[in-house]
């Protein structure tokens, strides 16, 4: 069902739903928006890292995928380069 919905209606529900829960938190415990912004800006540097390191493990994926691609194609090189000699008697046979 989240795939037919676009994703400003998804990102907007969010956002609305995290200021509810913050302004839920900050009631049920008496906290003054001060101390609110501590707590909010604490969460966000979680997330910060969190979606960081996420961007690493992707990055980081992409290199193995990238180096293992680079891998077969030196492999097929190797065996390219293997053969050519066996392709150069050859055609020096048929030559000669």
């Amino acid at each position: 069902m989240r795939q037919s919905i676009p994703i400003s209606i998804l990102l907007e529900n969010a956002e609305e739903e995290t200021r509810t829960a913050i302004e839920n938190i900050r009631q049920k415990y008496s906290l003054r928006p001060c101390i609110m912004d501590v707590i909010v800006s604490a969460v966000l540097a979680d997330v910060r890292n969190d979606a960081k390191t996420e961007l690493i493990s992707a990055t980081n994926e992409m290199l193995a995928q990238k180096n293992e691609e680079l891998e077969k194609a030196k492999e097929e090189a190797k065996r390219v380069l293997r053969n050519e000699p066996e392709k150069k008697e050859e055609n020096q046979q048929e030559k000669g």
